[in-house]
């Protein structure tokens, strides 16, 4: 992502949490950044386009700091505490910009939108899936959809404390509670009650690996029309046209991805582009 592209993004949002994202205009972003209208539609083709970038821009970020704990030199319960303070210190920070988007979300979330949101779900579930393994060992394996849903109720229930209430909380010790609870979970399992496919998002990763040729040119399309670089609309153009075809050049695609990496825009799409290059037996 570009510079001016993440100024635009920081800017935008702070005016959305202070003035509402229906009551800021274009010209009241560009006014804040310090750019043209036109500099601006470089960027982003629309309000609304931006907006999802700003979802983006923030779940990227979140995932980021998360992933960034795998290598910090600290023991797995350590690692498991800071996971978790480091969750509701991001959300404490858009905390208004998050309230602001549930005060205003009146329409139907849009299927790229629901898209976005399943990518960040299953990403979290999965390095939280690491995590808890890292803990408690392989035994509670069978147990990681009940885990997994008690674990997200608990996270919920201060996430809207904190959106909610404007409580300042201490991150470090609310995540070495929610440790301690855990503990106490894993402690008095029994008879585990939910299987993989009953918790939402678990199994999204498997079912993207099945999805078709098809499916994907419609994810291209629809990433295409908030892109705005033309050397990626090029190898977006390429991709699509080899998944329309009936026999389709895998080494093309694989080429061609290459080339989507490092572009915020593209990250869900390149994610099941490899999913489906992966099961492929071509």
């Amino acid at each position: 992502m570009t510079d001016r592209k993440t100024m635009i993004i920081e800017k935008a949002s702070e005016l959305f949490a202070e003035n509402g994202f229906g009551a800021t205009s274009v010209q009241d972003i560009t006014d804040a950044c310090g750019i043209s209208k036109g500099a601006f539609y470089l960027s982003f083709k629309s309000k609304d386009s931006l907006l999802f970038s700003i979802f983006e821009y923030f779940g990227d970020k979140l995932i980021n700091r998360m992933s960034e704990l795998g290598d910090s030199p600290v023991n797995d319960r350590e690692r498991f505490k800071l996971f978790l303070s480091v969750q509701f210190e991001e959300i404490a920070h858009y905390s208004d910009f998050i309230l602001m988007q549930m005060r205003e979300q009146t329409s139907q979330i849009s299927e790229e939108m629901m898209v976005l949101l399943n990518e960040l779900r299953r990403k979290t579930y999965e390095m939280q899936e690491r995590i808890l393994l890292d803990v408690y060992g392989n035994e509670i394996r069978p147990h990681m959809p009940d885990l997994l849903a008690l674990l997200g109720g608990i996270t919920k229930g201060y996430i809207e404390i904190i959106v909610f209430s404007k409580e300042s909380l201490d991150y470090d010790e609310l995540g070495n509670y929610i440790v301690e609870r855990t503990d106490s979970i894993v402690s008095g399992l029994s008879k585990p009650f939910l299987k993989s496919e009953q918790l939402i998002g678990y199994c999204v990763a498997e079912e993207e690996g099945l999805a078709t040729a098809k499916e994907l040119v419609e994810d291209i399309k629809s990433v295409k029309r908030k892109v705005t670089d033309e050397s990626l609309l090029i190898s977006l153009d390429v991709i699509e046209q080899e998944l329309s075809k009936e026999d389709y050049r895998k080494p093309v695609i694989v080429g061609m991805m290459s080339n989507l990496t490092n572009h915020t825009e593209t990250d869900v799409l390149l994610s099941k582009l490899n999913t489906f290059i992966n099961s492929d037996s071509k």
